[in-house]
């Protein structure tokens, strides 16, 4: 195995899988969910929200669409009582910059909420709970323009536990690409020259200026994400993010996507390729250069 390996082998058992707050602020007032039940939902201290396995019943979407002047919001979650007897499905919507509107059915049983969310979602993202991990790159522009890629990228991040950019001072830059097949795999890492110029990635992953990347995934990832993110100050200037394709079970070009957040704002996507790794390396590829504040 090369040390590059070894390396980024290493690293990956230091990523913990801890429930945050998605990115609100920035005049937003979106829910901010990731494992917490919703306050306007009454329910607050009665439950949590449903787990089974690894599935984590609580999702948020934004629907956009310029032409209509459309912004809005949609967070949705099962919450089970802390005995476990009862549950709730609670429904949280409204235009972006507006408190919104609540509605919680229940209690119910297990099945129903189950049922009632996994309905409600595929109402609103035209896509089966079951399948929501194969969108995002490669499932076309129309994604990222109605907001289902930037749920896709919100819902990995949230599954991995990553930080998040929720308060002004904040940025973060995230990093999906797909493995909807076992047999294409690949390791691309994010790479992010903040103004200082120390680079951060996966040989070096904590900046002086306080940037960190706190997740890596890898080519054993069935939802890979990569984040970098300053939860605070943030240091002024000019930031340029690229993507590197590491390894790859294959020589085909791989599709990605990145999202920039800042000071909680709303997640800026950019989709783009990087060529197939066929040789010992490649230059990254330049996705984007932006200035903060």
């Amino acid at each position: 195995m090369a040390p590059k390996m070894r390396a980024k082998a290493k690293a990956k058992g230091t990523v913990k899988a801890k429930a945050k707050a998605s990115a609100g602020g920035g005049g937003r007032k979106l829910p901010k969910s990731a494992g917490s039940v919703s306050p306007q939902s009454g329910l607050v201290g009665k439950g949590k929200v449903f787990k089974d396995g690894s599935d984590l019943f609580d999702i948020d979407l934004n629907v956009r669409d310029e032409a209509k002047n459309m912004n809005k919001f949609y967070r949705m979650q099962v919450v089970q009582s802390n005995d476990g007897s009862k549950y709730w499905f609670v429904q949280h919507w409204g235009r972006v910059g507006t408190g919104g509107q609540v509605q919680v059915k229940g209690p119910m049983g297990k099945d129903a909420a189950v049922k009632a969310i996994k309905s409600k979602f595929r109402q609103k993202s035209g896509k089966a709970w079951e399948n929501r991990g194969s969108a995002g790159p490669g499932s076309g522009d129309s994604a990222a323009r109605g907001g289902h890629g930037h749920y896709e990228l919100t819902s990995r991040l949230k599954s991995a536990g990553t930080k998040f950019s929720k308060l002004q001072g904040s940025v973060q830059i995230s990093l999906m690409w797909d493995h909807s097949s076992k047999k294409v795999r690949n390791d691309l890492d994010l790479h992010v020259v903040p103004p200082g110029g120390e680079k951060i990635w996966y040989e070096h992953k904590r900046s002086k200026c306080g940037g960190q990347l706190d997740v890596d995934r890898r080519m054993d990832a069935d939802r890979p994400v990569e984040n970098i993110v300053w939860t605070k100050k943030a240091p002024r200037g000019t930031y340029k993010v690229s993507v590197q394709n590491f390894m790859g079970s294959h020589s085909k070009a791989v599709s990605f996507e990145v999202g920039i957040s800042k000071d909680g704002g709303e997640m800026q996507m950019f989709k783009k390729t990087v060529p197939g790794r066929t040789g010992t390396g490649r230059p990254a590829k330049a996705v984007t250069t932006f200035t903060y504040p």
